[in-house]
């Protein structure tokens, strides 16, 4: 909305020069001046009749103005209103680079959250074949799963294939805290990656869980992408860091 101009007078502008025969007229009155109508007429093949009507419509718009001199009637274009329209399209403008500047804000950050992951390892002493089967196995999950002191694990749910979901509910004290995801590949004894759903994570967050057999057992090593922010991420590494020693101490 500009400063000097009604909403209706910027419509009557902008609906008079949609024309390109008005266009046209004022074009050709801004490259010779002040025109009486019946020279004006003899650039285009149309009447005289049709011609004044268009000039009527540029003249309530302000874009010409009329001049009399005796009989003669001179109509000459005004730009006035222009330095208004170029306010207006200027105000988009403005508006438009915020909107672009904000865009830009946000796939930084996007960014930035996906350039954050955690990597965290521990080597489990039990066979590589245990280890990762109870990853798989909702009742084993229910024991190992304790990101923290204090959290229990009462539900354990999972589809163990590809494209399968696995559903748990972590408490703590009187909080529930939901956590899911769907498995995107289970590959026996090597690798299970699944995305991760939880009241403190983002779309896209995803665990991959790399296994090795080593002389000691089974080395683990917990791959999660994408993060809101440092914070997060922190609290998540210690969670998993908790879970693989918890795991540890009931398979070893």
């Amino acid at each position: 909305m500009v400063d000097h101009m009604s909403e209706q007078q910027l419509t009557d502008i902008l609906k008079a020069a949609s024309d390109t025969t008005r266009r046209s007229i004022l074009t050709t009155l801004v490259q010779e001046g002040a025109t009486r109508v019946t020279d004006l007429a003899e650039h285009y093949d149309m009447s005289l009749n049709a011609v004044s009507k268009h000039i009527k419509v540029l003249e309530s718009a302000g874009l010409v103005t009329r001049k009399t001199l005796g009989r003669v009637h001179l109509i000459e274009a005004n730009l006035a209103p222009v330095s208004e329209i170029d306010n207006w399209f200027q105000n988009l403008r403005s508006i438009w680079e915020l909107r672009l500047d904000k865009l830009e804000s946000l796939l930084v950050k996007e960014e930035n959250m996906s350039e954050l992951s955690l990597n965290v390892s521990r080597t489990i002493k039990a066979p590589i074949e245990s280890v990762f089967n109870a990853w798989l196995d909702p009742e084993m999950i229910a024991k190992f799963m304790i990101p923290a002191k204090g959290v229990i694990v009462p539900k354990a749910e999972t589809d163990a294939r590809e494209g399968g979901r696995f559903d748990i509910i972590m408490v703590a004290g009187e909080k529930e805290m939901p956590h899911g995801g769907e498995y995107k590949k289970i590959s026996p004894y090597s690798q299970i990656a699944f995305t991760w759903e939880s009241p403190f994570s983002i779309e896209g967050s995803v665990v991959t869980l790399n296994f090795s057999q080593v002389e000691e057992g089974t080395n683990v090593e917990l791959i999660h992408v994408k993060f809101p922010d440092e914070e997060s991420r922190a609290n998540h590494e210690g969670g998993w860091t908790a879970i693989l020693i918890c795991l540890d101490g009931i398979l070893a």
